[in-house]
């Protein structure tokens, strides 16, 4: 009788360590999750913005313009663009193009 209730006992431990870690995981697992997906939303947005600045640069110069002035543009362009996006809560630059 003796064995049967060490063995129940240890059963109600592991059990009670199962749900122990259990509970944590569900604390930490969503802000992992969470923070994830930001990182990989946020490196899509960043090559988004970055081809959007690009193809804006490739037409002004097929445009004609110079490289000086087409850069400068184009800086003016992406600044406009993350200045907007700061500016509406919520949407990042790259919701804009």
């Amino acid at each position: 009788m003796g064995e049967e209730r060490e063995e129940k006992e240890r059963e109600e431990s592991e059990a009670s360590m199962v749900a122990e870690v259990l509970s944590v995981l569900h604390e930490h697992i969503p802000a992992l999750v969470r923070d994830l997906l930001n990182v990989l939303i946020s490196e899509d947005a960043g090559r988004r913005l970055g081809e959007a600045v690009g193809a804006f640069y490739k037409e002004l110069k097929e445009a004609g313009m110079s490289p000086e002035d087409a850069v400068r543009m184009a800086r003016e362009y992406m600044d406009s663009l993350v200045k907007l996006g700061r500016l509406l809560p919520g949407l990042g630059p790259m919701k804009l193009v």
